[in-house]
């Protein structure tokens, strides 16, 4: 029977989190984001194709909302002149003054409330992108932590006797402990290592290890002739060895497994990092996961690990984790070290809806002007146009990079096609006016020649 508590018993394990349930949008962003796995700025690439997507199945929505806005602006705009009347006459006297302006917005086919609804459908579609991004941002961190726990433990195992290693080879000095049935972990020299790195039974299940038993003979005789020992040995090192306690024999088994197990961890790290910086490798963002920010890490202490993961599960992770994880990101230390960004695409993603507000505000002039006698609707909106940046400036600096990726794509998406609905709408009221203009003029003229 394998005892846990005997001394040759080593536990260099490192525990995965439980992953996160994505929502059936989070699936889709996985989808668009698998499709250029491998490449350089995989994310940053996904991102921008979702948001042209997203944008695009919005389009109608967000194209009949910025005609009815545009078109009311301009009907506002043609009654300029009655309703700087009316601002003269009802100057002292504001319910009087709004009820001669609804009256005459009646009058003109003006409707304040048209393009109300298209804009509540795009914000709910906006704050459900908002959130799925957010989690799924999430379940890549998670996912990126656990594929890496997952490659320490198979550099781990790769000195584990099994059924198909040869007793005879010094390699294999650890004996994994598996349960026997009865909830006893029993040593076991017959278990399969499967394809994946992980060890099944005799009948391809898979077992879970326990934990590891040293053969300290095997240990010592493979450890003298390591290639990648870290440390010289002595030319009596049989003699040192024997004469080590189990205890002191474990930590320099514990050191010699842990090397090429951080290693690993940290080989798939850079191996995946060119998908995760942005734009490419070695540029200024080196995971788009976390915030362009300088005061964020490329990869995070084990606070803030566990501060944004257990915001995206709804619950905490155990600060039993934290050994692991220092473990599991240990050769990350350049990583750990190095700032996330330099506030690039907050700065742009901020200035860039400052951009769309000032659009936005000049091409309600008209409306925020005479909406309402003592102009409060123009102050409100040129509050609003400092407001909404900063908002903007705050999400991208506590959400990951690549959601600030995604306001600036969908900013300027929606800036291109602002410019081009209100240039058409306005060429086409124009029209529509002077062919009105025209047909009155000919009444005028007909009524004179009888």
């Amino acid at each position: 029977m394998f005892n846990l508590l005997s001394s040759n018993f080593i536990d260099v394990a490192v525990e995965g989190i439980s992953t996160i349930e994505l929502k059936w949008i989070g699936y889709v962003i996985k989808w668009i984001f698998d499709l250029f796995s491998g490449m350089p700025g995989a994310i940053a690439l996904g991102t921008i194709l979702f948001t042209i997507m997203l944008k695009t199945l919005v389009l109608p929505i967000d194209v009949f909302s910025r005609i009815k806005m545009r078109k009311q602006s301009l009907l506002m705009e043609s009654m300029r002149g009655d309703m700087e009347k009316l601002k003269k006459q009802y100057a002292n006297d504001k319910n009087m003054y709004n009820q001669k302006v609804l009256e005459l917005q009646r009058a003109n086919g003006y409707n304040p409330l048209g393009a109300c609804l298209p804009t509540i459908i795009s914000l709910v579609v906006f704050m459900f992108v908002f959130s799925s991004f957010s989690q799924y941002s999430q379940y890549a961190n998670l996912t990126s932590y656990n594929e890496m726990a997952k490659e320490y433990s198979r550099a781990v195992q790769n000195y584990v006797v099994t059924a198909d290693s040869s007793d005879s080879e010094d390699k294999y000095f650890l004996i994994a402990a598996v349960e026997d049935g009865l909830n006893n972990p029993v040593e076991k020299r017959d278990i399969k290592r499967a394809a994946d790195g992980n060890f099944t039974d005799e009948n391809g299940v898979a077992v879970e290890i326990y934990g590891y038993a040293v053969d300290y003979d095997k240990f010592g005789s493979y450890y003298k002739t390591a290639e990648d020992r870290a440390e010289e040995l002595p030319e009596d090192w049989d003699a040192v060895w024997a004469g080590m306690s189990e205890v002191e024999k474990n930590e320099v088994v514990k050191n010699y497994v842990r090397i090429p197990a951080r290693a690993a961890a940290a080989a798939y790290y850079h191996e995946h990092s060119p998908e995760t910086s942005f734009p490419a490798s070695d540029w200024w963002i080196g995971n788009v996961w976390y915030p362009d920010s300088y005061f964020k890490k490329e990869i995070p202490s084990f606070a803030d690990f566990r501060s944004t993961i257990s915001r995206a599960v709804g619950s905490s992770i155990d600060v039993n984790y934290e050994e692991s994880y220092n473990e599991v990101t240990f050769d990350l230390q350049a990583e750990k070290d190095r700032p996330n960004g330099y506030f690039v695409l907050i700065i742009l993603a901020i200035g860039l809806m400052f951009l769309q507000q000032f659009i936005m505000m000049r091409s309600q002039k008209a409306a925020n002007e005479l909406s309402t006698v003592d102009g409060q609707a123009a102050t409100t909106n040129k509050m609003m146009m400092v407001i909404m940046p900063i908002i903007f400036g705050i999400v991208s600096f506590l959400y990951s990079a690549a959601f600030s990726l995604y306001m600036i794509v969908n900013t300027t998406y929606s800036l291109i096609s602002t410019l081009i609905i209100n240039k058409a709408v306005t060429v086409r009221f124009k029209n529509d006016n002077d062919k009105k203009a025209m047909e009155r003029a000919s009444k005028r003229a007909g009524k004179r020649s009888k």
